[in-house]
């Protein structure tokens, strides 16, 4: 018999609508969820890959089943368009009854009860996202034992290797200390599923003799993104695709990694790697991690691993929550892989990638998300949703690739302004005004700073990209703010022009502080083309430059 079943015990962290934290169960979760308003782990990574978990639960239960329990019969790809056609409405017909009644019906807590004996966190024969002690045998990996993972490096708030302390660790050793390698069963689930997800190449040892490309951790590489309601029941439904924006992926049959066998698993990675549905997509392991089912945790936890291949990156459309970038160059040419989100730089600026259509452009491939929350437009319209960002930064040495840090943002919007798709609507004004305000900052206003260096004869030091990023960091708030008001309804010219002058006033406002620090050298400044280059001159020209380009009227005249 197994131990802490994931199902009945406690160990999501979450928020309730009173703002407290809780620990609660997967049924839990699911029979409250509008009574908690979001998810709230130990890391925004770690509620992301909980996230996923979760949805692979919701995917399989209403791909498979109706909201009466029947079971669904999947269409063959080459069936009749009607019933094609009767089928997605059918699907689609039970997403908008959920999200109307914000619960969820009884088949899913059926689905729970069959597949209980598949959620033990500790168990002899199906440990949940682990191996038993037979897969890792010696005979199949490369090295006599796998790599040995201790809690002070499993739990990714700590961190701490066996060759260097982690200072202000929340754990310590010591007299009357907590020791860093105690985790609680709830802790270990957690960290476990984030393990899965994000993890690296420090560990050594991988089945078999030939070397294969090692998994650091699907999530590791991806540009995250996931929809973030009013409670955590819009949250999980938001993310919730039951029909796959690809036809390729349409019809599949789900099967998260809890319906197969540890050794059947292990066998499909090292063979055939090849998803083609979400709840396995969601649920891939990047390690065969060994848990001893008899391990008391009142004493120092260590787990055994072992690396598991690499998921392909190229094209590989299955993934919705993502961004996507087009490579003109490298071993990934004339193909899309994930990008990750840039530390320094806001979601917002990478509004295009994510709300423009797939038909937009030829290089562009539009969040499988996104384009399944499309047809929901109706009922989403005026409904503040959040849109949020997530990746894990590195130490950007390929070979450990060891996490360090979480990049995270948010966009609080209306749900139209991401949805709001056609010609001179919202969606495609909206990302016009984004690449223009880029172009401003990054070409007008670089320009002016380096007009500067020059002057100053800096040309060694990185001035200009310092300035750039300190001006980004002064849009970022207003930017955010004005998109937040936005309404279906406004005028989108007004509107658009309203933020222009927000941001001419900002940018000049830098420019100014630049001027008013002057020194003596910037006036005296430097000849070219026999003409004198000073401050004031770039200056000048800087200002002429950045109302050409907003095209504020009256700008061209008196400064507004």
């Amino acid at each position: 018999m197994g131990r802490f079943n994931l199902i009945e015990e406690a160990w999501i962290k979450v928020i309730n609508l009173n703002g407290d934290n809780e620990m609660v169960s997967i049924r839990d979760v699911f029979a409250k969820a509008s009574q908690y308003q979001a998810l709230a782990g130990d890391t925004r990574t770690q509620d992301f890959a909980v996230l996923r978990i979760l949805l692979a639960i919701l995917q399989t239960v209403f791909i498979r089943y109706d909201l009466d329990g029947n079971l669904r019969e999947l269409p063959e790809d080459d069936e009749d368009q009607e019933d094609l056609d009767s089928f997605d409405q059918s699907v689609i017909d039970d997403w908008r009854e959920v999200w109307r009644k914000e619960s969820f019906p009884n088949i899913l807590f059926e689905y729970l009860e069959h597949w209980r004996d598949r959620f033990y966190l500790f168990d002899k024969e199906y440990p949940f996202m682990q191996v038993t002690k037979k897969e890792i045998d010696p005979v199949k990996i490369s090295k006599p034992t796998p790599s040995s993972m201790a809690a002070r490096n499993f739990n990714r708030l700590i961190s701490e290797s066996a060759n260097k302390i982690a200072l202000f660790s929340p754990k310590c050793d010591g007299k009357d200390q907590i020791n860093k390698d105690i985790l609680t069963e709830s802790d270990l689930a957690r960290w476990l599923i984030t393990l899965q997800s994000y993890i690296g190449l420090s560990d050594k040892v991988i089945f078999g003799k030939e070397k294969y490309k090692a998994s650091k951790g699907w999530l590791f590489d991806l540009g995250g993104i996931y929809f973030e309601g009013k409670n955590l029941f819009q949250t999980l439904w938001l993310n919730c695709i039951l029909l796959h924006p690809d036809h390729t992926y349409r019809y599949q049959s789900p099967k998260p990694c809890w319906e197969s066998e540890p050794s059947e698993l292990i066998a499909s990675y090292l063979t055939n790697l090849n998803p083609d549905n979400l709840a396995t997509l969601y649920t891939v392991w990047s390690r065969a991690v060994y848990v001893d089912p008899e391990s008391q945790l009142n004493e120092p936890f260590s787990c055994q691993i072992v690396k598991l291949p690499e998921l392909e990156h190229k094209d590989q459309f299955l993934e919705p929550m993502t961004l996507w970038r087009f490579n003109r160059q490298g071993p990934n040419k004339e193909h899309f892989t994930p990008i990750k989100h840039v530390a320094s730089q806001s979601l917002w600026r990478s509004f295009g990638l994510v709300a423009l259509s797939s038909q937009a452009f030829d290089d562009h491939h539009q969040p499988g998300l996104i384009t399944w929350i499309d047809q929901f437009a109706d009922l989403l319209d005026r409904d503040l949703i959040t849109l949020n960002s997530v990746s894990m930064q590195d130490d950007n040495n390929a070979t450990s690739w060891v996490p360090t840090d979480e990049i995270c943002d948010q966009l609080n919007v209306n749900a139209f302004t991401l949805i709001d798709l056609g010609e001179g609507r919202w969606v495609v004004r909206i990302n016009d005004v984004v690449e223009k305000t880029k172009k401003v900052v990054s070409v007008t206003y670089k320009h002016f700073l380096d007009d500067l260096q020059e002057i100053r004869n800096q040309s060694g030091n990185k001035f200009s990209d310092k300035q750039v990023d300190a001006l980004y960091y002064q849009i970022d708030g207003p930017f955010k703010k004005w998109l937040f008001s936005l309404d279906s309804q406004d005028n989108k010219d007004q509107r658009i022009l309203e933020w222009y002058h927000v941001l001419y006033r900002i940018i000049k406002g830098q420019a100014d502080q630049l001027v008013k620090r002057a020194g003596p050298r910037d006036y005296t400044g430097i000849v070219r083309d026999k003409e004198v280059k000073n401050i004031a001159t770039v200056y000048n020209r800087f200002i002429y430059y950045l109302k050409k380009e907003l095209k504020e009227e009256g700008m061209s005249g008196k400064e507004k």
